[in-house]
């Protein structure tokens, strides 16, 4: 199998602290860390860890910053040579992470503000059977997922929180082209609240919508019927990029052949390993997923999930 994810590749400057500042206030990190972050990037690593053949579409600036990042996405096994260099600095997010694991975010958008005309250079040569978008305004995400269900791709599309709050009658056009759709509770809930009457449009366009409720596990919707999975309890060290994980591992399952339920199952495994470990990007390996699965009964699930990427692996190489 092979992905492209396209969006934000940045730099992850991380904090972690017992609580987050009150406005005018000042506290004292207990642990400072530079990570490689951005929500194409870590579905792309996650992607990677699971033995799929992963590459990216992303921007990063002519800069120190954006080598860096480029050498940390190869040796997760990242193929990057439609990374697009541009002429503006490489983005970065502060990510202030508590006690509990929850983190706040301020980004600074960078090189991905030109991630459009990074975009436009997908044409027939692009050679993936999945292509995922993540956290891109609605126009430079219409186009990327046009180009993918043209050349006979299978999508997903993450809009993330910033894109959610613009309502669904902005989405619209996208969702034309989206076989899945990622939400998080709170993007679902902006979205309905926004235009709460529209909502069922969603389960008309796309096949498949998957919402992400953390704890509380994931849900998803698919011919007019809602499934649901369990979370798996866990201590929870650093929830960024535990969205992106979860992406992969869903999409890694279901392309694999797995019933919805299995696929809600297997990413929230990978989501819930995420957490219990720092950086955006400590997403787990297909093998720790499965032993993790194991010891929590699913032997099944890990042994039919196992083979069905194997056999799913090999018709891709075939191909």
């Amino acid at each position: 199998m092979k992905t492209l994810s396209v969006g934000n590749a940045n730099v992850d400057l991380l904090l972690y602290v017992e609580e987050p500042p009150a406005c005018g206030a000042q506290v004292e990190a207990c642990l400072f860390e530079k990570r490689p972050g951005g929500a194409a990037s870590n579905f792309a690593v996650a992607a990677a860890k699971l033995g799929v053949s992963s590459s990216i579409l992303c921007c990063v600036g002519s800069d120190s910053e954006g080598d860096w990042l480029l050498r940390e996405l190869e040796a997760c096994g990242v193929e990057t040579s439609l990374v697009a260099h541009v002429e503006a600095p490489t983005g970065f997010v502060v990510i202030v992470v508590d006690k509990r694991g929850e983190r706040s975010m301020i980004a600074f958008r960078g090189a991905n503000a030109l991630l459009a005309q990074a975009v436009r250079s997908l044409n027939s040569s692009l050679k993936a059977d999945w292509v995922h978008v993540a956290s891109v305004k609605p126009d430079t995400a219409e186009a990327a997922l046009a180009i993918a269900k043209s050349l006979g791709c299978n999508t997903s599309y993450d809009p993330g929180s910033l894109v959610a709050k613009v309502g669904l009658r902005q989405l619209e056009d996208v969702f034309r082209f989206v076989d899945v759709l990622f939400l998080n509770e709170f993007e679902a809930a902006t979205l309905m609240a926004v235009d709460y009457e529209e909502m069922d449009h969603v389960f008309e366009k796309v096949p498949v919508t998957v919402v992400k409720m953390g704890s509380k596990g994931s849900r998803a919707a698919a011919e007019g019927c809602w499934i649901e999975a369990p979370a798996f309890p866990v201590e929870a060290v650093d929830t960024t990029g535990a969205g992106d994980a979860f992406d992969a591992g869903f999409v890694f399952a279901y392309a694999s052949g797995l019933s919805l339920r299995e696929a809600l199952i297997f990413a929230n495994a990978c989501g819930a390993l995420k957490v219990t470990r720092r950086g955006s990007q400590a997403s787990p390996s297909l093998s720790e997923v499965i032993n993790f699965l194991k010891e929590r009964g699913f032997e099944a699930l890990a042994s039919k999930l196992l083979m069905s990427s194997e056999s799913f692996n090999r018709k891709a190489m075939d191909r």
